[in-house]
């Protein structure tokens, strides 16, 4: 597997001591990596929620990184880790907020600065995804009331659980302290009182974020902002002369995307590589397609 663990393995000390950060310095226009790699191990008591609040990642990516491990279950103290701290910026012009919905996760690019945040996010269930469009930010607010839609009302009266038809804030409320809402009707980005249900398929079709990230995104977030939700089960970008592909699990209802499947890498590479010489590992990406890890893996080098 090419993660470049030799790149990495000198940032691991300062980053096992200390909480992920995601805010990074945005590279040049023509590269697209961010972040480390990180190697870890479990504590007493730990479990996926707790290792991913940690570093900010989400429930899936750890999983997609760590295929050994049950997350059903605590890891026995001293379980090696990966953590997926690294990622390939989308193919999305680099301004407010993107969405990449099967990597559930989020990027910022903050106006007038160069750096961008990143954040992983819980996305709607099978059927109640958020539609795949362009967007933006309408208002926000903080300690919302919760008016609840009808799906889930009758899904919750399912249940034998009879939601009020107003919410007020509170300890109960789903939304938690800070909601953010955008111009497409009944979505919108909020934090959770289910922190578990950050990086799965949980929500009835709104982004869910850990309340420690939207704290730190709420302040800059105004109205006007443009957000791009996009469906990117695979990134590639170039970094230096080396390219890298990232891939994660479709979603569900779109398996049938091109770009997903091991000739929609292929041709994607072809197109990234076409008119500068780069000697490419076309096994690497047959693994890739199979293994889906979430990570970005180095498939080619320029030839100088």
């Amino acid at each position: 597997m090419k993660i470049g663990k030799v790149l990495f393995s000198a940032a691991l000390s300062f980053f096992s001591a200390c909480s992920f950060a995601a805010t990074y310095s945005l590279p040049a226009s023509n590269e697209s990596i961010i972040g480390q790699v990180q190697y870890s191990s479990a504590g007493s008591g730990d479990n996926v929620v707790t290792v991913a609040k940690r570093y900010d990642i989400g429930f899936n990516s750890l999983e997609s990184a760590n295929p050994y491990l049950n997350m059903g279950r605590g890891f026995t103290s001293g379980t090696p880790l990966l953590i997926p701290t690294q990622h390939l910026l989308p193919n999305q012009p680099r301004k407010g907020i993107v969405i990449n919905l099967p990597e559930m996760r989020m990027y910022y690019y903050p106006e007038g600065s160069n750096q961008v945040l990143t954040y992983p996010i819980g996305i709607g269930k099978i059927g109640k995804t958020i539609p795949i469009t362009k967007a933006k930010i309408t208002r926000k607010a903080t300690n919302p009331t919760w008016i609840p839609p009808q799906d889930i009302r009758e899904f919750n009266l399912e249940q034998g659980i009879v939601l009020p038809r107003i919410m007020p804030p509170g300890p109960d409320n789903p939304l938690g302290p800070y909601a953010i809402y955008m111009s497409i009707p009944t979505y919108l980005i909020h934090s959770t009182i289910f922190p578990e249900s950050v990086g799965r398929r949980a929500s009835f079709g709104c982004i869910r974020m850990y309340e420690s990230d939207i704290e730190q995104f709420f302040p800059s977030v105004k109205g006007g902002i443009p957000v791009v939700i996009t469906n990117s089960p695979v990134k590639a970008g170039w970094q230096n002369d080396h390219l890298y592909l990232e891939a994660h699990q479709p979603l569900e209802e779109h398996n049938a995307n091109f770009d997903a499947s091991l000739p929609g890498m292929v041709h994607m590479v072809a197109n990234m590589t076409k008119d500068q010489p780069t000697l490419v590992d076309w096994q690497l990406i047959s693994y890739i397609a199979k293994e889906r890890d979430g990570l970005p893996h180095e498939v080619g080098v320029r030839i100088q």
